[in-house]
């Protein structure tokens, strides 16, 4: 019996949602999930299904810098990423990274006023059978285990892989984003790959999520439903005041046929 070739079968299901939280008057985060992208405060979340026959990107991007410079920074992050990762490929993630953090210190260069801005990003890209994910900054990526939640990101700050309630308080400052320094600063993405299988579920978000949820919280949430497991984790940080802006993406790898 032959094997059968993934790259014609699999599929992918995801699921995402961006919203400002409850004390941000704005939000700086943006999520692209293939060409689409949002910063607009979402009520319900956007379910996608996408066949690999052709690639497939996923970015959560969250920017600093103050309203403005913020919204832009990861919306041209998001965007770029979003456009560059479905045409090179796994193999080529880390140079389509820096690639976009050039154009953003460009646009900088370009517009002096938005001097400073930067943003971090999280994001995971699908080409045949192979899957990869990466960041910069402290956007996060799990994978969905029997154990628990899989961090498979590096947190870019003085206190990686921190977690609610432990005793170190978490810091904010990042050892490497996109943009956000005076002068050009190169980038070295971390990087995880690995098969795209049947089953595996992927959590994307920011910071609004992971420092108002445990990671138990978040896995009891995740469920058959991606977009009802995004509403849900969304909920659950809302109810608990999330104080910074909340985006979640969910992307699953599947061998089932659409419903």
């Amino acid at each position: 019996m032959g094997k059968r070739d993934p790259a014609m079968t699999l599929r992918i299901e995801a699921a995402g949602i961006t919203h400002r939280g409850t004390r941000r008057e704005n939000n700086e985060d943006c999520i692209a999930i293939g060409y689409w992208t949002s910063q607009a405060t979402m009520d319900a979340a956007r379910g996608f299904e996408h066949a690999l026959d052709l690639p497939f990107a996923c970015v959560v991007a969250d920017g600093m810098g103050g309203h403005n410079d913020g919204e832009q920074a990861s919306l041209l992050v998001a965007k770029s990423l979003a456009r560059r990762l479905p045409a090179f490929g796994p193999d080529k993630i880390g140079s389509s990274v820096r690639a976009v953090n050039a154009e953003l210190y460009a646009h900088v260069g370009e517009n002096p006023e938005l001097a400073g801005m930067g943003s971090t990003a999280v994001g995971l890209a699908v080409h045949d059978a192979s899957l990869a994910v990466f960041n910069v900054g402290d956007s996060r990526a799990y994978k969905v285990t029997q154990g628990g939640l899989a961090q498979l990101s590096v947190d870019d700050s003085f206190v990686q892989n921190w977690k609610p309630g432990s005793a170190t308080p978490r810091s904010t400052m990042l050892t490497q984003c996109f943009g956000g320094r005076p002068t050009f600063t190169d980038i070295e993405p971390h990087l995880h790959l690995e098969p795209a299988v049947p089953g595996s579920t992927y959590l994307l978000c920011c910071d609004g999520l992971y420092e108002t949820l445990r990671e138990e919280a978040m896995l009891d949430l995740i469920g058959a439903d991606l977009k009802v497991s995004v509403e849900a984790l969304l909920r659950a940080a809302l109810d608990q005041k999330a104080k910074d802006n909340v985006t979640i993406a969910l992307v699953r790898v599947t061998d089932k046929p659409p419903a």
